[in-house]
């Protein structure tokens, strides 16, 4: 078209070329075809993880068709979903820098439901009733050992996939900007770390329980109460003590005793040089009780209370175990509370507060009044879980987690039934390898019980792999919470020529030790900021260094070591002392296995 002027207009509608459309076309194909995977995926994984978690409940309820119904569906589920995290869209867009971030953490926890599902769920479908503590245990009491032991290597098996599952799950990092896919991580990660726990205890226990509970011949064990409100090495010292037979699967209480029943000092024993120069002298620990579990390695604790006692009583035990109030509160939460012969409850809310310091001032002009008194608590919570339970799976659970938390020990006489216990929690051990470690132990320094105040805080910190060795340090602090109250003589403590410190009431006195890797040399320690001296000792190869602490209630003291160590293999360990107040380990120490 011309106008007036001459010149020309031009309103031509362009043409789109065909290449354009087809490129348009493709890529909303892509897009709608990467919906799609996305929505399957995401759908499979949340169908997946609750129908295994499902599967789980159905499995420790003893209900095996249901069980098998479930572990088919997470199968099925997980599978559709492992299929769309492999798709080429799916691995094109998950290496976008950014974009495809929730794509990462989608895929691993996909192939993670998976292998839970075939490698652990399948298999644990066929020893349900061994996982299913009501089908375990009879009214009675009664563990049925027959079907442990012959549940014991498929359970070994799927403990092994747990475990090795739950190191996989740890290593995925689920931060991402999807709430959602954050959220089923961190429930699958849940999930997976209790599902590890519980199949780990249950094959230990098939390994050993049949021979403990007597499966061939009876069995008997020394159980030490430990009291925390006085440090030792393993949690407390023994302030009562019972003999327990085990025959067939039926345990019984056959001996409830007050330490006070047993000597002054007996034949020592030999533990080694080591053991000899920190514990023999200083505290006689092999051949005097109040001192027999002041290494914090309960395995010389258990060889110590079984020589005193076959001295004592000329009974040789199979074992030895170790519990305390903090324990017991756990098992008192699922049985319930105990009713004492004046009306006094007894209940997981007072139980460690009555036992471990009410107790004390209430009897404080009558000791055996109060050893009467907590004797009566410990038969009458025996007779409870001796009987019929109501809840047997919330009644491991409170026994498993006082293992965790150390406050449960268990030390065989036998060599087999002992190298299936070590390494694991409920045998609190001090390690023999050379991996890094550090541990805080508080020994009372006063024979009072003051220790139930105690806060004991630790923080093990190292540089880098490089090298042969590198510098480390550990920062070990004590807090004193008691209030400021005056104590019976028996709370506070004695002071003799070798205890004797000031303060006002409430002041503490322990002696503390740093345990550290094999191989370790102090370059410098200092309290507060201040160089000190310290004392050294060494056991089962670590070094350790202790010195006494004076905390007066309200304050904190801290020890700090400078320390050079062997660049070793391995996660570091930082066990936590058991004790009537939790403690904290802050840990910041790679792991140079790949170095």
């Amino acid at each position: 078209m011309s106008n007036e002027l001459g010149g020309t207009t031009t309103a031509r509608r362009r043409r789109v070329p065909i290449w354009v459309w087809i490129v348009a076309v493709v890529l909303l194909a892509l897009v709608a075809w990467f919906g799609w995977t996305v929505s399957t995926a995401y759908k499979g994984l949340s169908s997946a993880r609750d129908d295994a978690l499902a599967a789980r409940s159905a499995i420790l309820a003893g209900n095996a068709d249901e069980g098998r119904e479930r572990v088919a569906d997470a199968t099925a589920a997980s599978t559709d979903a492992l299929d769309a995290t492999e798709s080429p869209i799916w691995k094109a867009v998950a290496a976008i820098p950014g974009v495809g971030s929730p794509l990462d953490v989608v895929g691993p926890l996909t192939g993670l439901v998976h292998d839970l599902t075939t490698e652990v769920l399948q298999p644990a479908v066929d020893v349900g009733a061994v996982l299913n503590p009501s089908e375990l245990r009879a009214d009675d009491g009664t563990i049925d050992l027959g079907a442990l032991r012959e549940a014991s290597p498929t359970l070994e098996q799927v403990s092994a996939s747990a475990t090795a599952l739950n190191q996989r799950a740890e290593s995925i990092d689920t931060d991402s900007y999807l709430p959602q896919v954050t959220e089923a991580g961190d429930s699958l990660k849940a999930q997976l770390d209790d599902l590890s726990g519980l199949l780990t205890n249950t094959s230990l226990a098939s390994k050993i329980l049949p021979d403990m509970l007597g499966e061939n011949s009876p069995k008997s064990y020394f159980l030490a109460f430990q009291t925390n409100a006085e440090s030792r090495g393993t949690g407390g010292l023994m302030g009562g003590f019972a003999i327990i037979d085990a025959d067939r699967g039926k345990i019984s209480l056959d001996a409830l005793a007050k330490n006070s029943e047993l000597g002054a000092l007996y034949d020592p024993i030999d533990l080694g040089p080591d053991f000899a120069k920190a514990y023999g002298n200083q505290y006689n620990a092999t051949a005097n009780w109040q001192n027999a579990n002041v290494s914090p390695h309960f395995p010389y604790t258990g060889e110590i209370l079984r020589s005193i006692w076959q001295q004592e009583s000329g009974q040789s035990v199979d074992g030895v175990l170790a519990t305390d109030p903090v324990a017991l509160s756990y098992i008192l939460g699922v049985v319930g509370p105990v009713t004492l012969a004046d009306g006094e409850q007894v209940t997981s809310d007072n139980v460690v507060n009555l036992t471990q310091s009410e107790a004390y001032f209430r009897f404080a002009d009558d000791n055996l009044a109060r050893k009467d008194y907590l004797q009566q608590i410990a038969a009458r919570v025996f007779s409870k879980v001796e009987g019929k339970i109501n809840d047997p799976a919330g009644l491991l659970d409170a026994i498993g987690r006082g293992v965790s938390e150390g406050h449960t020990a268990v030390w065989s006489a036998d060599p087999a039934i002992q190298s299936v216990l070590s390494g694991t929690k409920i045998a609190h051990e001090v390690p023999d390898d050379p991996a890094p470690y550090a541990a805080l132990v508080v020994n009372n320094g006063a024979g009072g019980k003051l220790d139930y105040y105690l806060e004991r805080d630790i923080t093990y910190t190292a540089t880098s792999c490089e090298g042969d060795t590198r510098t480390t340090q550990i920062t070990a602090s004590v807090t004193n919470t008691a209030p400021p109250q005056e104590y019976p003589t028996y709370i506070a403590g004695r002071q003799n020529e070798t205890t004797a410190y000031e303060g006002p009431p409430g002041t503490n006195r322990s002696v503390v030790s740093v345990f550290t890797t094999t191989g370790s040399t102090l370059t410098k320690a200092s309290i507060d900021g201040q160089q000190v001296f310290v004392l050294t000792g060494q056991e089962r190869g670590h070094p350790f260094f202790y010195t006494p602490f004076v905390v007066e209630p309200g304050q904190t003291k801290t020890l700090v070591l400078d320390l050079v160590e062997p660049t070793a293999p391995g996660a570091a360990r930082v066990p936590l002392q058991p004790a009537t107040l939790p403690g904290t380990a802050t840990v910041d120490v790679p792991d140079c296995s790949g170095s």
